[in-house]
């Protein structure tokens, strides 16, 4: 069709300047001619960027698509959330008593640049941060690296004073992931130099190694090094073992701390993980038992956990974020949101001992 029309223009212009036209009526004839295929040619060629900025934006989304068919394959009895028509909710949230620090773990499903661009679902998210003083994202997919800097724009939005701290893309395959840590500045800061934690030469426990960052407290003595770790399905249990060398490591990288907490979508529940057999985490506290669901769909599993080496801060609430009763939401716009609910916990700011 371009060509088409390009060479009747070219004829047309031609026919012009050789004086080939007759009579004005024909003048008019080819003028007219003329001024029709400049407009298919400019039609054309704004069909043809259209089509461009498509396969640009299809580009700018593999990392998304191929989420997608992991998250497929691992939830096999839900699909992942598209678009929904729902007017975005009025959202009033819960606060702590500004004395203690309210810490937790998000998988947020799939989040990249296809969730980030729905204002519903990112108004959702950016008040679900909000409830806490530090909150450890997983399962960041997105190659752009906008996603996560869009949610914290919106979250200061009101004036809040978060920041993050977020780790390299990881994992073995072309779906790569980042860990994130939003904290809110007015209660906390980051101590030390967040990490990878750094497999030792010769093995390979992790498909996505875990970010470890440590924290403290600005108004008070409290302080912790977290781990954050979002296992791979199929060798959830090997990788839940091998969390017991991360925290030797963080354990020696930080010789005056006590506290050191784990937490994250562990996929420590179903065909993944045997909650009645033993790991090498059983020596710790794994404040978010078994007998908890984490997962927003019909389905009834404890895949996020939180596990500590030391409780005697632990002063709140702990357990699951249920975002959708908090807000009012309709499943549909909870599972746009995520297939998980955010875990937590909640710890004095003065009176850590450090023993």
């Amino acid at each position: 069709m371009l060509k088409k029309t390009i060479l009747i223009l070219f004829l047309s212009i031609f026919l012009l300047s050789s004086g080939c036209s007759d009579s004005t009526e024909d003048l008019a004839g080819s003028v007219e001619e003329v001024a029709t295929a400049a407009a298919e040619v400019s039609g054309a060629i704004e069909e043809i960027e259209n089509e461009l900025n498509e396969l640009e934006e299809i580009g700018e989304s593999v990392d998304t698509v191929l989420s997608d068919v992991d998250d497929i394959e691992e939830n096999a009895d839900g699909n992942t959330a598209g678009d929904t028509n729902e007017e975005t909710p009025v959202i009033s949230n819960p606060s702590s008593d500004g004395e203690d620090l309210r810490i937790g773990a998000f998988n947020i499903q799939v989040f990249g640049v296809t969730k980030a661009s729905k204002p519903d679902v990112m108004l959702v998210l950016a008040d679900i941060v909000r409830t806490y003083d530090i909150i450890a994202i997983q399962e960041i997919r997105d190659s752009s690296q906008t996603a996560l800097p869009d949610l914290v724009n919106l979250v200061n939005s009101d004036g809040s004073q978060y920041d993050y701290v977020v780790s390299e893309r990881l994992g073995r395959t072309s779906s790569k992931e980042q860990y994130a840590y939003i904290y809110d500045t007015t209660t906390v800061a980051v101590t030390g130099i967040p990490e990878t934690y750094p497999e030792p030469e010769g093995t390979d426990p992790f498909h996505r190694q875990p970010y470890i960052s440590s924290f403290s407290a600005v108004g008070g003595d409290y302080d912790a090094v977290l781990m954050v770790i979002h296992t791979d399905p199929d060798e959830a249990t090997e990788e839940i073992n091998a969390l017991d060398d991360v925290l030797e490591y963080a354990q020696m990288s930080y010789p005056d701390e006590g506290d050191f907490v784990i937490m994250g979508d562990f996929n420590a529940d179903g065909n993944y993980f045997d909650e009645d057999s033993s790991s090498d985490l059983d020596s710790y506290f794994w404040l978010i038992d078994d007998s908890i669901d984490t997962t927003t769909k019909s389905t009834d599993y404890t895949y996020d956990r939180i596990v500590m080496t030391d409780t005697s801060d632990i002063v709140g609430d702990s357990g699951v974020f249920r975002y959708d009763l908090e807000y009012g939401l309709s499943e549909e716009m909870t599972v746009a949101v995520s297939d998980h609910y955010p875990v937590y916990m909640e710890v004095r700011c003065d009176g850590d001992s450090d023993l």
